[in-house]
């Protein structure tokens, strides 16, 4: 979700900073001076540069932008645009030196904000608090509460749950709307185990936005906690039916189902899971799991093992083909996958090993 919010509003400024004027910049007495020819010249180029990046024409954009800057070497605006650029075909590194520059040329809010979220995707998160600092310093009314909210997402990456809540209430303070800070706060207290405010939360965001499939998804999450299954299972749909590709939503229905024995509904949960993406590991490992308890341990050893292919640090899948083959009087094989499923920080088979293993 924070991936899409990233490439969204770093879009939404680069049209932003296009429609802005050029502004006088105060810069290092060694850039040289340009004419208004030249000055015309290199905004000719950078609007054609523009219309390239619209095109999703990147490298083409960045020909133009770099042209322009040639010509206008103080000329922020085609920084920071380029920079954006490279963030579409993710050359991070190479973006944060053009947001540098266009600092150095030009400090405002949305170029600190910038910088910040690439650094935030970067996991540069001292980098990015900074920024986002500076962005807030501003006080740009615009991207004020965004800043706060980015704030709250690095905390909550580290596991700051409470420092997260704190700047998700700064972000909300800032613009009473902001959907997607509810989302995330809701999504700490649900870390801390606060599931009655995380509900609260998470309903107003889809009263902000009813399109949210992931609040739905996320919603449901609490409800499984506290054992609201059949509750779980309406916003597990609500959220397939908003987004019919949300193959985390169906495999966690699908885990519902299975705590509820039904494991027709589960099966056809995880299947779908995988039909729409053939590397989601967990989708294997649970149907498998649904098959186990079927007593269809070779069919479920079969989906433990694609678990495995795709990721092979997956403990628990090694646990439970330990189990599977355990069934199947496989000994050897399956303490074999009880000691690579203890390796990999799994306490539980630790106790099979002891128990079951000479």
């Amino acid at each position: 979700m924070r991936k899409w919010i990233f490439t969204f509003i770093l879009t939404i400024l680069f049209f932003g900073i296009m429609a802005q004027e050029n502004k006088p910049s105060e810069v290092l007495d060694t850039i040289k001076t340009v004419s208004a020819a030249d000055n015309q010249t290199a905004e000719k180029i950078y609007n054609q540069g523009i219309v390239l990046f619209q095109q999703g024409k990147y490298d083409e954009a960045i020909a133009q932008f770099n042209e322009a800057i040639k010509i206008k070497p103080n000329f922020a605006k085609a920084y920071i645009n380029r920079a954006t650029s490279k963030v579409e075909q993710k050359k991070y590194a190479e973006s944060i030196s053009d947001y540098n520059m266009a600092i150095m040329l030009e400090p405002s809010a949305k170029s600190f904000f910038s910088r910040g979220l690439v650094r935030y995707q970067m996991k540069d998160y001292s980098g990015a608090i900074s920024d986002f600092n500076s962005c807030i310093k501003a006080n740009n009314s615009e991207l004020k509460a965004p800043a706060y909210y980015y704030l709250g997402c690095v905390n909550f990456d580290q596991k700051n749950y409470d420092e997260a809540i704190k700047f998700y209430n700064s972000a909300i303070e800032n613009k009473a709307d902001y959907a997607y800070a509810f989302n995330d706060r809701g999504s700490a207290k649900k870390q801390l185990e606060q599931y009655q405010e995380a509900l609260k939360d998470y309903r107003r965001a889809i009263q902000l936005n009813p399109q949210m499939a992931f609040t739905f998804n996320n919603m449901a999450s609490v409800k499984k906690k506290i054992g609201d299954l059949e509750g779980a299972i309406t916003d597990y749909s609500s959220a397939i039916e908003l987004k019919p590709d949300y193959y985390i939503a169906y495999n966690n229905r699908g885990s519902v189902y299975l705590l509820k024995n039904e494991f027709d509904k589960a099966l056809a949960d995880f299947t779908k899971a995988i039909e729409i993406n053939k590397d989601y590991a967990f989708a294997y490992n649970n149907r498998g799991n649904a098959k186990y308890k079927q007593k269809r341990y070779e069919d479920a050893i079969k989906d433990y093992d694609s678990a495995i292919s795709i990721d092979e640090n997956y403990g628990f899948a090694y646990l439970n083909r330990g189990i599977s083959k355990e069934m199947l009087r496989d000994e050897e094989g399956s303490c074999a996958d009880w000691k690579k499923a203890y390796s990999l920080g799994i306490e539980t088979a630790h106790n099979y090993v002891q128990a079951q293993c000479k």
